[in-house]
């Protein structure tokens, strides 16, 4: 993680509502690890474990590594007014407060 004097967001706008952060002005940093997780089970392909070797190889031959590796791993550090760092904080402690913004 990058210390928070390398970041140009700060001193610059909020994330979310864009409003603008002068230097010396509240502020919150929120810290956002995104990573594949893993319950210990591997089901066996029905197309044998050689078959899906192979076509997850051809898969990744033709893949930017790039996007490989946001699927697997996510780092993001957002700089946050207050009024939206109440919201952001909120909507985790209550994420079924408004079921309609979901859609499976």
């Amino acid at each position: 993680m990058k210390p928070l004097k390398d970041h140009p967001e700060r001193g610059g706008n909020c994330f979310r509502c864009g409003k603008g952060l002068p230097l010396g002005s509240l502020s919150y940093v929120a810290q956002i690890r995104i990573f594949a997780g893993f319950d210990g089970v591997l089901l066996e392909p029905e197309e044998g474990v050689e078959g899906q070797l192979e076509r997850l190889l051809k898969q990744v031959e033709k893949s930017n590594p790039e996007d490989l590796e946001k699927e697997v791993y996510q780092e993001f550090h957002l700089i946050l007014c207050k009024s939206c760092r109440d919201r952001l904080v909120d909507e985790i402690e209550h994420p079924w407060g408004n079921p309609s913004r979901f859609i499976h």
